[in-house]
């Protein structure tokens, strides 16, 4: 593997930069394009102003095409009428710095993620989950979380409740 290295904020970053640019461009659809629901379509026509231009760069570097995200989900509406969602991406690689993934007392996990912009947090930890990789050995998932305006011209219904 050759690792293509890079330093963002206090995390450095080892990316088979190759290997990932070539995933990416295998898989067709994001995981917002593959739903199609009110959400992800309200998330895919806002996508280039999501993430902000530095966190672009990062996924450049790394081999991330961010208009791929491997999984996103509107999670709730929040007072101020902004939407509330979070999703990832993955690299195969590592990283030193901080894990964004907190154990909770019960089981399970929480994210701790850096804020980056008012609106746009960002977090890095070991997983594999949905990955588009033929090998998801070794892979880096990329956690954000986001707040965007809707901007279609349907209002969404409101989720049904469980």
């Amino acid at each position: 593997m050759n690792k293509t290295q890079v330093k963002y904020q206090d995390w450095k970053f080892f990316s088979d930069k190759e290997t990932t640019k070539r995933t990416y461009k295998e898989f067709q659809l994001s995981g917002a394009e593959s739903c199609g629901c009110d959400y992800c379509k309200n998330f895919i026509k806002q996508r280039e102003t999501i993430f902000p231009d530095e966190i672009k760069t990062l996924f450049k570097e790394l081999g991330i095409d961010y208009n791929k995200e491997i999984e996103v989900s509107q999670l709730a509406q929040l007072d101020n009428g902004l939407h509330y969602y979070n999703g990832w991406f993955q690299f195969k690689g590592d990283f030193k710095g901080k894990d964004c993934t907190v154990p909770l007392p019960n089981g399970g996990h929480t994210f701790d993620l850096t804020k980056i912009t008012d609106k746009f947090n960002i977090g890095f930890r070991h997983d594999n989950l949905l990955s588009p990789f033929k090998d998801d050995n070794g892979l880096v998932q990329i956690e954000f979380d986001c707040q965007i305006p809707w901007v279609l011209e349907k209002e969404p219904k409101e989720k049904e409740k469980n």
